[in-house]
């Protein structure tokens, strides 16, 4: 026998005006389109409950139990990487002596409930402790600038751009906002075939975008200052005469050779 749909709020409400108002069973049924049963029924909970909302329900019980939600979150967080499948085995490990076996979609159910979704990760540079720590100094020295201060900055850096090699995609679980966790991450290094290059910006607006051949020395890149970095830098508008040239410490960048011309240059 197929199950019946359930009585929506307004009808039952309807249900119980009409039967206030001294109509039949009947004739309740015949003016909302509903059969009589279903109207009886509706009085009858009504008298015994006093009220028109759901009742609530239990529904099919858990497959795991608490202590399993627990050890399936936290086994997710030690190991971002973990597949559903791997903690399905894991879980399934411990329960040897029983019969009862979870699979991968009770898993990655538990795992949706915790907050923990599926998400391919995030890339960023591989930086070292002490790189890390010098950026922290440096953003807290800048974190009272203006925007017209950050304007008068002309950034600068080499970067390739990949042609050969392998991007596959990696998956991690996350909670909402931990996309930059390190727990979540993929560095990356520059590495693989490509094209180098060299670019600038100030505030909205791009420099010079210079294609580097082979290796970038001390000596190419005292070129690019004298021929692209310093032109970019008194052209751009929003720059203006007198700027700040901002660069990494890459050590052709600290070289004698070009941080005496940078020098010279004010």
């Amino acid at each position: 026998m197929a199950r019946q749909k359930q009585l929506s709020k307004e009808k039952r409400v309807a249900i119980i005006t009409l039967r206030n108002e001294g109509q039949s069973v009947r004739k309740i049924g015949k003016t909302l389109k509903m059969s009589p049963s279903a109207v009886a029924k509706t009085i009858k909970r009504y008298k015994e409950t006093g009220s028109h909302e759901d009742r609530p329900r239990k529904g099919r019980p858990g497959v795991t139990s608490v202590g399993e939600d627990k050890f399936i979150r936290v086994t997710s967080l030690r190991n971002r990487r973990l597949t559903a499948a791997q903690i399905r085995d894991q879980v399934n490990a411990t329960q040897s002596s029983s019969s009862r076996h979870i699979s991968a979609t009770t898993v990655k159910r538990r795992l949706c409930e915790s907050g923990l979704h599926g998400r391919i990760t995030g890339r960023e540079p591989l930086l070292s402790t002490s790189n890390k720590q010098k950026r922290l100094v440096w953003a807290k020295q800048h974190k009272e600038w203006t925007l017209d201060q950050w304007k008068s900055v002309l950034w600068s850096d080499e970067s390739k751009f990949v042609i050969f090699g392998s991007n596959h995609r990696v998956f991690v679980r996350r909670r909402k906002g931990e996309r930059m966790d390190s727990t979540c991450l993929v560095p990356t290094m520059k590495h693989g075939g490509g094209v180098m290059v060299w670019g600038c910006f100030a505030g909205d607006t791009v420099g010079d975008l210079f294609k580097i051949e082979g290796i970038l020395n001390q000596h190419g890149y005292h070129s690019i200052l004298q021929r692209h970095a310093i032109p970019s830098g008194l052209h751009l508008l929003v720059v203006g005469p007198s700027f700040i040239f901002q660069q990494d410490s890459d050590p052709k960048h600290t070289s004698r050779l070009c941080k005496g011309y940078l020098t010279k240059k004010e």
